[in-house]
């Protein structure tokens, strides 16, 4: 495992002509809660005053581009919201590529003001007595009525197992303010899939964020788009605070990977089975 160093930004500064771009995770790495990390916001605009390409990653899919940013906004940060790639944005191209436009989908918890769902061309629906008439499910985070949920999925995908079901966060849990962690789409995904196992069922799970390609996809299209040529993956910088999701995502990717110690994962989870080595380690910024 790298060696942890005190400041990316004072590495950066050293190292900067061998990167054309970087790709920064939100929670954890520019945020934790409704408070920035100490020198996050000097090192963007350090980024902007360099003209340095960026883009941010985020596994959350209940919030649309304007909405996070308005919050990032309140936060300090000075981004516009096509900086933003939401794991929610990999529905436009399964959507398209499977040719669902015109489905309806139930959808469990939120896909953000307006709906990604809806922005893909779909039909979603929340209502569970709806739920026979979908052609599938979408599973975000947020409030909702999980046990209500997961026991009608079950009993319609015991009968019905190829009907698509959409992971859009594969995270288990995410930080929250407080130091504390919520449950994830992922978690209730998989906690889904896990019964249906168990029964006899064996379903697949369509995930669309980190450290799964399609949010990583669309990122790299948006960032080629703002410099006005290919990038060479290799020369494109991550910033994750999560070896699961941000780092083993960006390697597969072909990024380089730089670990935050300000998120969840800690110096002591630096072990040599870890799901994913980084290039480099920060203590901060």
């Amino acid at each position: 495992m790298s060696e942890i160093q005190q400041s990316l930004h004072g590495w950066f500064r050293r190292c900067m002509a061998d990167f054309d771009a970087v790709v920064f995770d939100i929670d954890g790495v520019l945020l934790i809660g409704s408070h920035p990390v100490p020198g996050s916001v000097e090192f963007i605009r350090f980024l902007q005053q360099l003209q340095k390409p960026y883009g941010l990653l985020t596994n959350d899919g209940d919030h649309s581009h304007a909405e996070k940013n308005d919050y990032l906004r309140r936060c300090g940060f000075d981004f516009k919201d096509d900086d933003i790639t939401s794991c929610a944005d990999g529905l436009v191209e399964v959507a398209a590529s499977l040719q669902w436009h015109g489905a309806l989908f139930f959808r469990a918890g939120q896909l953000g003001i307006p709906s990604y769902a809806v922005a893909a061309g779909l039909v979603e629906t929340l209502d569970v007595s709806r739920m026979e008439d979908c052609k599938g499910f979408i599973i975000g985070d947020g409030q909702y009525d999980w046990q209500k949920m997961v026991n009608a999925a079950l009993n319609i995908l015991i009968h019905h197992p190829e009907l698509p079901v959409i992971c859009v966060n594969p995270d288990e849990f995410f930080p929250v303010k407080g130091g504390r962690i919520e449950v994830g789409s992922g978690g209730v995904s998989r906690f889904l899939q896990r019964l249906l196992a168990t029964y006899g069922v064996q379903k697949e799970l369509i995930y669309l964020g980190k450290p799964y390609r399609p949010i990583f996809e669309h990122n790299h299209h948006m960032l080629e788009l703002r410099c006005g040529r290919p990038l060479a993956p290799p020369r494109v910088l991550m910033v994750g605070d999560s070896l699961a999701a941000d780092i083993r995502g960006g390697a597969q990717f072909g990024y380089r990977t730089a670990l935050m110690l300000t998120g969840m994962t800690k110096p002591l989870h630096l072990v040599a089975d870890a799901p994913a080595a980084p290039d480099w380690v920060f203590a901060g910024y």
